[in-house]
């Protein structure tokens, strides 16, 4: 998987955001991260990772309004809310299958990135 973060300056706000072949993954720009929210994120996916995919009573969700994401001991699951509202509706352009040390390293650098462009 390949990506890059990048520094966006849009109307004096700054944003952190990321540039790569999945729009999933540019879809978790913000002006507001920080790496306590990272590492959240990151705390999540370590303590679901061996969730059972039929348990629905301790999922691990976290989305912004652009894309959601699920935790499983299948693996992470990304969602592009973004294209389901624009009405897309093919599974290939709105779900993404991860496996759990491929997020949890794009995480890391990305806590990374902001840690150093706070």
């Amino acid at each position: 998987m390949e990506y890059k973060f990048k520094i966006y300056i849009w109307d004096g706000t700054t944003i952190m955001g990321v540039k790569s072949n999945h729009s999933f993954l540019e879809n978790i720009r913000s002006w507001d991260w920080t790496s306590q929210k990272v590492q959240k994120i990151i705390d999540g996916v370590e303590k679901h990772k061996t969730l059972p995919d039929n348990d629905t009573d301790n999922p691990f969700v976290w989305g912004n309004e652009d894309v959601s994401v699920m935790v499983n001991e299948n693996g992470v699951t990304l969602l592009d809310t973004l294209a389901i509202r624009a009405g897309e509706s093919s599974q290939d352009k709105i779900v993404l299958g991860l496996t759990h040390e491929v997020f949890l390293k794009f995480l890391k650098d990305f806590k990374t990135f902001v840690e150093e462009n706070s």
